[in-house]
């Protein structure tokens, strides 16, 4: 076990598996907040080209936009997930929901999120990254003071569930079997400050054990202390009045796998090569968007002139006394541009093909009793895509919150079941032919062989998009923001 008494300082330094994942955690950070934080990253996603002056790569990375394809089939696989709203219901199938589970659902996490809003926007963020947790908490009362249920329900006690984004977890200890026994967690708290009068964002640590809980906020450190800490070795103190004794016996964390596990705490998001593709083609786009720029205007070459400045403007004429000199324009060819219009183009269509890859079902081409392939196929919507096995883990990790939940309003059975469970009913896949033809479609629509209106019928007609999609509208919308990626 980490501890076994709280110490009275710590750091924010992470586990190994926090290490290898963090630069892909930032990455998917960074497209999910759009054109501007991939701006304020500067080189790290748009690298400066080789004798480019800092002058030249900073107004090129004032004009760099990122295309969203990332963040866009973030936001439509995890409206596959909700096309119909998670709800909570009796694990016996017949009881009513308690009241705090009725609370529950009005305000999950005690910011007035609804319990449907709070697992909506839980899973879009550990889709995306593959990992996430959802941390149980309560609030903590005077034993000696509140002794009874009558006085706990007088109080108004009840407990919450917080998601934790994978890189604020940044260390979690399991035993032998499997249960974390130790967790250390980053904490985001505002707090008004009365020496400047404005409210500020703090960071703290929280370290949960089986036994104990700890608050450790940030000490005010001198610029000389602070020049020889890393932020990953600063220490944190613990806070007044703490620790607090873990009622539960237990670090109620649960972990949210919704990619690829390569171990425990350690998956890769399914959606990491989109991730990886968007990158290319923001990148991509920057150098054939400057290259545009550079070609636009041709060159005036002067050869024969006796190297004297020539004054070159508007509605002027130049005279050459030397009839051996001559003047003239130097345009482009346009091969290059070309070539990189194309390469823009295969972007897109990859991107296409990566995003909707985790909808497809693997299965339907392996044999089947059924009498047909066609058969088999209907019998692999929604069976195995990658997207519904995240659906599934997401599911089993509220489950398991559900029970933390319930095992500190003391209600909890004792088989170790919740007397409540989660209960979502998505749209998850697509067969292996829809995506082939879906990925035609769109190769085709970038080749500038089919109409956008076209597109879009044939993904209505395929139940990709809403039966209730405007296509007249959305047309008009793409060619208002042709210019502009994001569409904003």
């Amino acid at each position: 076990m980490a501890f076994r008494i709280m110490p009275k300082t710590i750091t924010a330094a992470v586990s190994s598996a926090y290490k290898r994942q963090v630069r892909e955690w930032q990455m998917i950070n960074a497209l999910l907040g759009g054109t501007g934080v991939m701006r304020a990253h500067g080189e790290v996603y748009l690298p400066r080209h080789e004798n480019e002056s800092q002058k030249n790569y900073a107004k090129r990375l004032q004009k760099a936009v990122l295309a969203p394809f990332f963040k866009r089939a973030v936001n439509f696989a995890t409206g596959k997930v909700f096309y119909k709203p998670i709800t909570i219901k009796a694990a016996d199938g017949k009881s009513e929901l308690s009241d705090k589970i009725v609370e529950l659902q009005n305000d999950a996490n005690k910011k007035g999120d609804s319990f449907a809003k709070f697992c909506n926007t839980s899973f879009k963020d550990a889709w995306a990254k593959g990992l996430g947790f959802i941390y149980v908490d309560a609030p903590d009362f005077d034993l000696n003071e509140i002794r009874t249920q009558a006085q706990v329900n007088a109080i108004g006690y009840r407990p919450y569930i917080l998601y934790m984004p994978a890189e604020d977890v940044l260390d979690v200890e399991i035993n032998e079997d499997g249960k974390i026994i130790y967790a250390k967690m980053l904490e985001r708290v505002t707090r008004f400050n009365e020496s400047i009068k404005a409210t500020q964002e703090l960071t703290r640590i929280r370290v949960v054990t089986q036994t104990e809980i700890a608050v450790y906020e940030r000490p005010v450190v001198t610029a000389s202390s602070q020049a020889k800490q890393t932020p990953e070795f600063a220490e944190y103190t613990i806070a007044p009045n703490y620790p607090i004794k873990n009622t539960l016996g237990l670090v109620p964390l649960v972990p949210i796998y919704t990619g690829d596990k390569k171990a425990d705490f350690e998956a890769a998001s399914s959606l990491i090569d989109l991730a990886y593709t968007n990158v290319q083609y923001y990148q991509a786009e920057s150098t054939h968007e400057h290259a545009i720029a550079f070609a636009e205007f041709p060159l005036l070459i002067l050869t024969g002139s006796d190297g004297k400045e020539v004054t070159v403007g508007a509605n002027k004429m130049i005279a050459i006394k030397d009839d051996k000199a001559s003047l003239k324009y130097v345009e482009h060819s346009g091969k290059a541009l070309e070539a990189g219009r194309l390469n823009l183009e295969d972007l897109r269509v990859k991107a296409g093909y990566c995003g909707l890859k985790v909808l497809m079902s693997d299965s339907a081409n392996k044999s089947s009793s059924r009498n047909t392939a066609t058969e088999a196929e209907i019998d692999a919507i929604d069976a195995n895509s990658e997207l519904k096995v995240a659906a599934d883990n997401f599911v089993d990790a509220v489950n398991m919150a559900l029970y933390f939940y319930e095992l500190y309003l003391g209600t909890a059975s004792k088989n170790g079941q919740a007397n409540y469970v989660a209960k979502l009913d998505g749209l998850y896949s697509m067969s292996q032919s829809d995506v082939r033809e879906i990925a035609a479609l769109m190769e085709l629509k970038s080749a500038g062989e089919m109409r956008l209106e076209t597109l879009y019928g044939e993904l209505k007609r395929r139940g990709t998009v809403s039966d209730d999609l405007d296509i007249e509208s959305e047309v008009a919308f793409a060619e208002e923001n042709r210019n502009n990626p994001e569409g904003v």
